[in-house]
């Protein structure tokens, strides 16, 4: 039977139980909206979202029309609520999220307007989240824009208000930021239902804001990281993140062990040379397959249950790894890149914070050569 060079492992239990952890934290008032954009954060999202409906999830978000397609497709038997963080720009799109059952964002003026006529048109009301701007400056009505959409809104509209929504932006690094936000977010809220605006569920919090600013779990909370098993930069140490576990593994074979005298380099640029007698084995992944190239000389690597140190420049399809230590090692042995492999455990928290960027960025950068559980 082939084997394939490096693959993921994906385990939908540990997805299901941290969904339920998170709910249980939040409690059963507020509503748990699952973030399964970009593929699910390279977990794959139409078998995430399968697995958070066996957990009783009910309410998911994706970025794009497109991703929403997907997973209407795939799961055409399943009922689910479904929004788009990107907000429909043409009637066409919100035509098309209409007949997929798809609830679009409003976030201006004009997407006001069109969402309005396009339903107008269509002849039935249409679901609808409104975003406000409370600093991200991306997406969503700013304070100063509300009384110009009160002029333009009317009650009897056929548009159906699900939510009001906004983003932090920086929920795990910035309290007071953070809690100006949140006041802006309110303020916004209390003119718009002052000007007619109906009473509609509100969030704030994703899992960052989950976790460092409790008074921001309003009526719902989007959930991306914390579901994966993933803490968000810096909260690794909250206790709710001790209650997690996680959904991915990574991992490849060892396709080559040799031995190399003392001063002779390994792989391209001779960024590395060895201090002593090293003894390389070769595993068959590199940046082609999402291993971060930035993680040169830098990165653990899980081999025979213990930490190796990743040597000499990440090629394209090959990196190394020291294993000087473990002169039992060899041809066809596995090694984990983000995983437990007995006593030792790499998490993409660490690789992430060695590159000074978010474990989400990791993830989503996966590449398509890496076998992946079917379907």
């Amino acid at each position: 039977m082939h084997t394939p060079p490096n693959w993921l492992e994906l385990d939908w239990d540990a997805l299901k139980h941290n969904a339920r952890a998170v709910q249980d934290y939040i409690g059963a008032e507020r509503t748990l909206w699952a973030v399964v954009k970009a593929d699910a954060y390279g977990h794959g999202a139409v078998q995430t979202t399968d697995a958070l409906l066996q957990a009783g999830v009910a309410h998911f978000i994706v970025a794009s029309l497109d991703e929403a397609i997907t997973l209407r497709e795939a799961l055409p038997q399943r009922a689910f609520r479904l929004m788009t963080l990107y907000p429909p720009t043409s009637p066409d799109e919100w035509r098309t999220a209409a007949e997929y059952g798809v609830e679009g964002v409003i976030d201006s003026l004009e997407g006001y307007a069109q969402a309005y006529k396009t339903a107008q048109q269509l002849g039935r009301a249409l679901p609808v989240h409104l975003e406000l701007d409370t600093g991200m400056s991306r997406l969503g009505l700013t304070l100063e824009e509300i009384p110009k959409f009160l002029e333009q809104f009317r009650a009897d509209a056929p548009l159906r208000w699900q939510s009001v929504f906004t983003h932090f932006a920086c929920a795990e690094s910035d309290p007071e930021f953070t809690a100006e936000q949140l006041r802006m977010f309110l303020e916004g809220v209390r003119r718009l239902r002052a000007g007619g605006f109906p009473e509609t569920p509100l969030h704030a919090a994703a899992s960052a804001g989950l976790l460092t600013a409790p008074d921001s779990l309003l009526d719902a909370m989007r959930c991306g990281l914390l579901l994966y098993g993933i803490a968000p930069t810096g909260l690794e140490s909250h206790p709710l993140c001790a209650q997690l576990r996680p959904v991915l593994s990574w991992r490849a074979r060892v396709i080559s062990v040799r031995t190399i005298p003392k001063g002779q380099s390994v792989s391209y640029g001779a960024r590395f040379r060895a201090a002593r007698p090293t003894r390389v084995a070769t595993l068959s992944v590199g940046y082609a397959d999402g291993y971060p190239i930035g993680l040169t000389n830098r990165a653990p690597i899980a081999l025979r249950g213990k930490l190796v140190p990743q040597i000499g420049r990440v090629c394209m399809d090959m990196l190394m790894v020291d294993a000087t230590d473990l002169p039992e090692v060899q041809v066809g042995d596995v090694a984990t890149l983000i995983g437990q492999d007995g006593a030792a455990s790499v998490r993409v928290e660490t690789l992430a914070r060695l590159l000074e960027t978010t474990p989400h960025e990791l993830t989503t950068r996966l590449g398509k050569r890496i076998a992946r559980p079917q379907v």
